[in-house]
């Protein structure tokens, strides 16, 4: 597996974000947007950014690709030493499938005994497979992402096979949720993703996690996309206070 690593230049950082890609399951590469994103993590989040590559569905279906990410994830905690990164103070994160990804990661983590990331950052995730959400039957023709799309997102990735750990999927379907780590999560308005996010993040709480949640208004899906524009200028200022709070407060544990 190829990865891509980006830091800050010249500086002696010791914490490390881990980032599963974002990923349109019919496209073999992620925009330069993702990249310019996890630079701006970088340098002001004083970290350090492992952008693992993965198989993309439909040529591999799941379970490939989160088991792609999970190795990257735990290939990264079992190397901190050699890396000279601190193992403790890691923050795996992902937008929109990606942000499924990173959840199920943490999911796999705490079922496979591996060490649990200080924090989860999901941005418009992806996290029911079932669809029945309000923002599900209302956003089925808005831009960059619908639920037509979903649909044949879900039916790409999933395969013609029987899955047996639906919760590496569709991660709203997991039995417990209790032990992730403090989550930072963003949904757009008018997204068909908006319901399951929020209710992803509302059913932590439920089980006792602490959430940080965003509804970014007047945008659909994909708003990452512009870098420049006030709306993302505003979560990126967001994203590095919960970043920079996170890996302080564990270096004090």
């Amino acid at each position: 597996m190829q990865s891509a690593q980006m830091e800050a230049g010249g500086m002696d950082i010791s914490e490390r974000e881990v980032r599963i890609r974002s990923s349109y399951i019919s496209m073999a590469a992620v925009s330069g947007a993702h990249y310019r994103i996890a630079r701006e993590y970088a340098r002001l989040a004083r970290c350090r950014v492992v952008f693992p590559d993965y198989r993309l569905a439909p040529d591999y279906p799941f379970p490939v690709p989160v088991e792609d990410c999970y190795q990257a994830y735990a290939w990264t905690v079992r190397n901190a030493e050699k890396l000279g990164i601190d193992s403790s103070r890691i923050v795996i994160a992902g937008d929109s499938t990606g942000g499924n990804l990173a959840a199920a990661v943490t999911i796999m983590a705490a079922e496979r005994g591996e060490r649990l990331p200080a924090g989860s950052m999901l941005i418009y995730p992806v996290t029911d497979r079932r669809m029945e959400s309000e923002s599900m039957k209302r956003y089925t023709d808005t831009p960059v992402w619908n639920s037509r799309l979903s649909e044949m997102m879900w039916k790409a990735y999933l395969g013609p096979s029987t899955v047996t750990d639906i919760s590496h999927a569709s991660v709203m379907e997991a039995e417990r949720l209790d032990f992730f780590p403090e989550t930072y999560a963003e949904v757009a308005e008018f997204d068909c993703l908006h319901d399951e996010g929020a209710g992803f993040a509302e059913r932590l709480r439920r089980e006792g996690v602490a959430v940080e949640l965003h509804e970014e208004k007047g945008c659909c899906h994909g708003y990452e996309m512009a870098l420049r524009g006030s709306i993302m200028r505003n979560a990126m200022e967001k994203r590095i206070r919960y970043l920079t709070r996170i890996f302080s407060s564990a270096s004090q544990k």
